[in-house]
């Protein structure tokens, strides 16, 4: 599997974080260059020659199973977000690079015996008779003699143009060039890292390109951020629009534009801050770092990693496996990690700093849970840490049936349903009476009035429906 790797004495079985995983120096006297049929007797060995391929441990993508750190780091994500949602021909391109700088030893498993160190054909060499795009300028549009898709030249890219574009954009089909059949298939579908760009239609928003996502530039960042000093590009407005709606690949290092020493990577759309200890252990030094808008990156930090996402330390270190709940990391016993599924589903890296503050956070009051195994029917809901049964008439009655159901760790519930109480200052209501409870210190309750409650005060919205049997094993507490 084509993978960069912090530790690369580790094989691909080992590193389990291989999609965050750091690159190597850069080798000599390696390979640079492969035909088309060797590329496909590695395709055939790593994914039994499916260019769609996800093998979620690792993960790994694409025909030639791409860790996520190396396709950023040579650039596929100037044709897409990851490999397998690239076309073949891609998927090669960004593989000779990895030839080039690695050898055939970046794919260690499948290269021998398929040719990978003795080929040094060009899988696309160009043809003749027609011109290669790279030596036309911007906003010329292109087509290949062979299809009927055409193009428009932007920083090197080759931006499709739709149908609904020409009339909207102002394109001129009367003046498309034809060009080299394999060069302009090779065009990266992406503009480069960092260019500006605008809708060629109309508007006056402006974006930036990061890894093939177009990022909003707001007026204070316009200027402060220096997008103001770059050149202004307009692309087809249905190319913008997949753009917009894109999301930042998992494993991206970003920074403000303007400034700054914070780096934060990207994990499913959140950016996880990371510690200046993390920077050069986890190998995050050795990414490329993209700078970003201020403004999205203030709306980034303040996204949650999805519910799902399972999680480990960049590190390596700890063995530990969590899976994010309502924004809170879960603990995974050996036991779960198979037989819930776990083990199927991609293993993220993140920071340990912050992945320790969201196992330190417990799971937010009103989470409706339930063991993530089906095996117990049982249904909780969440009050100060403590997993507060629920029965079929509870579950219906409070509302909670309107909420989300998640599934759970069964040893991490196990552990929440054994408490005694909710966690201090939990504000508890049962359905025999209106009265809203607090709980406080040794494990009692104390009323509160609705002068308890306003501005400043406490909120009717933190209060948690819970069964009277909770709230009546809970001593009154009256000073």
């Amino acid at each position: 599997m084509a993978a960069i790797r912090k530790k690369p004495a580790l094989t691909a079985a080992t590193v389990l974080l291989a999609a965050l995983a750091a690159p190597v120096a850069l080798g000599t006297g390696q390979a640079s260059a492969a035909s088309v049929a060797t590329w496909d007797k590695v395709a055939q060995c790593e994914s039994t020659g499916n260019w769609s391929a996800i093998n979620p441990v690792g993960p790994y993508y694409g025909g030639l199973q791409f860790s996520q750190s190396t396709w950023l780091y040579f650039g596929g994500a100037r044709y897409a977000p990851y490999a397998h949602q690239a076309t073949k021909q891609q998927q090669i391109l960004i593989a000779e690079k990895v030839l080039a700088v690695q050898g055939p030893g970046a794919w260690p498993h499948c290269s021998p015996g398929t040719g990978l160190a003795t080929d040094h054909a060009d899988p696309y060499p160009a043809g003749t008779g027609y011109p290669d795009p790279a030596t036309l300028a911007a906003g010329t549009l292109v087509k290949s003699p062979n299809g009927p898709t055409v193009k428009v030249l932007v920083s090197g890219a080759g931006l499709p143009v739709t149908g609904s574009d020409v009339a909207a954009d102002g394109y001129d089909l009367n003046k498309v060039v034809l060009v080299d059949d394999a060069r302009f298939n090779a065009l990266p579908t992406n503009p480069p890292e960092g260019t500006v760009v605008h809708d060629q239609g109309s508007g006056n928003s402006r974006y930036v390109v990061v890894a093939g996502v177009a990022l909003p530039v707001s007026g204070a960042d316009w200027t402060a951020a220096g997008y103001d000093k770059r050149p202004d590009m307009g692309v087809p407005s249905s190319f913008l629009a997949s753009a917009v709606a894109a999301t930042l690949p998992t494993g991206l290092v970003i920074h403000d534009q303007a400034g700054g020493t914070a780096r934060y990577v990207v994990v499913r759309g959140a950016a996880l801050p990371i510690s200046g200890g993390e920077w050069t252990a986890d190998g995050y030094n050795t990414r490329a770092d993209m700078g970003v808008p201020g403004a999205f990156l203030a709306s980034a930090v303040a996204t949650t990693v999805p519910t799902g996402t399972v999680l480990a330390g960049q590190s390596l270190g700890d063995p530990s496996r969590y899976v994010m709940i309502n924004g809170s990391a879960l603990p995974i016993s050996a036991d779960e990690w198979t037989a819930n599924g776990y083990s199927t589903q991609p293993l993220l890296g993140a920071p340990e700093t912050w992945l320790a503050g969201a196992a330190a956070k417990p799971l937010a009051n009103g989470t409706v849970v339930k063991n993530v195994n089906n095996a117990d029917p049982s249904v909780y809901v969440m009050a100060g840490g403590q997993a507060v049964p629920l029965t079929p008439a509870d579950y219906t009655a409070f509302g909670y049936d309107q909420r989300p159901l998640m599934g759970v760790p069964g040893a991490w519930m196990a552990g929440a349903a054994a408490r005694t109480a909710p966690a201090d200052g939990t504000l508890l209501v049962s359905p025999d009476s209106t009265t809203v409870w607090q709980v406080v210190a040794g494990g009692g309750k104390k009323a509160l009035t609705e002068a308890d409650f306003g501005p400043g005060k406490l909120s009717f919205s933190d209060v948690v429906r819970v069964p009277t049997a909770l709230t009546a094993k809970l001593p009154t507490v009256t000073s």
